[in-house]
């Protein structure tokens, strides 16, 4: 197969016009390493409406709250773990201007899952026993071979993918993380089943080792040097526990 050789290197603003109002929208990372924040940042500016998923949610699902560009979120969690939780979206959830869908963790991947495998559900065991299949109104299936009732999990198929990685080439090849934690692989999934991938990144390189994304998996890169602070960027920098801090106590802003 020929690589990809279309140049996929533009503006913020650019990369903004992208994303529409109303837009679901899948963010990398984890918790609080390597989350989109310069580039969410700047989406949550311009849009409205926006509906997020996340496995681990933390400054993303809070950026979105304190802009009111967020309508709905599914995720596991969402909050800065040792920090305490996320106040603007618990505000908004509670106050019911943020619908939130709060999922289990295999709930969610095996959705993930069935989009990648371009099916429309998969069945999964994942939530039993507990009411949040009930709530996000999961149906079941009954196994042909066993007879056991399980979960038919929907796909999760987001508009848009916004991942932050260290380095890109300008086709939109995309450098796999530097230290590869024990959920490094959510961004690459996400982005497979997103309709839309933009990826920020610290620089744009001639070439890039061990890609994460490949170029035609790809849709627009934009440099942000920075992009995933007060998350961490492995490799790079770490998270800035100190101004999430100053946030929560009211003393500075979040991006």
């Amino acid at each position: 197969m020929l690589a990809c050789r279309e140049v996929k290197v533009m503006t913020l603003s650019e990369a903004v016009a992208l994303v529409p109002d109303g837009a679901s929208i899948g963010t990398g990372g984890i918790l609080m390493t390597r989350k989109p924040v310069a580039l969410l940042d700047a989406i949550a500016r311009e849009r409205t409406g926006l509906e997020l998923w996340t496995l681990l949610g933390s400054v993303d699902a809070e950026l979105l709250a304190v802009r009111g560009a967020l309508a709905r979120s599914n995720t596991i969690y969402v909050g800065f773990e040792q920090l305490g939780f996320a106040p603007a979206y618990g505000q908004a959830v509670a106050a019911g201007t943020v619908e939130a869908r709060d999922y289990s963790e295999l709930l969610m991947l095996a959705g993930l899952r069935a989009s990648l495998a371009g099916l429309p559900f998969l069945p999964t065991r994942g939530a039993q026993g507990s009411d949040v299949a009930t709530a996000l109104r999961i149906e079941t299936i009954t196994c042909p071979y066993t007879g056991e009732t399980l979960f038919a999990a929907p796909a999760i198929r987001p508009d848009v993918a916004l991942i932050h990685a260290t380095a890109a080439d300008a086709h939109g090849n995309v450098a796999g993380p530097a230290h590869r934690d024990f959920l490094f692989d959510w961004d690459a999934n996400i982005a497979r089943a997103s309709t839309r991938v933009i990826v920020s990144v610290e620089r744009v390189v001639d070439e890039v080792q061990d890609a994460l994304l490949f170029a035609h998996e790809v849709d627009a890169i934009v440099a942000l040097e920075g992009g995933a602070r007060p998350s961490a960027l492995p490799g790079e920098y770490l998270a800035d526990l100190a101004r999430v801090g100053a946030y929560l106590r009211g003393e500075a802003t979040l991006a």
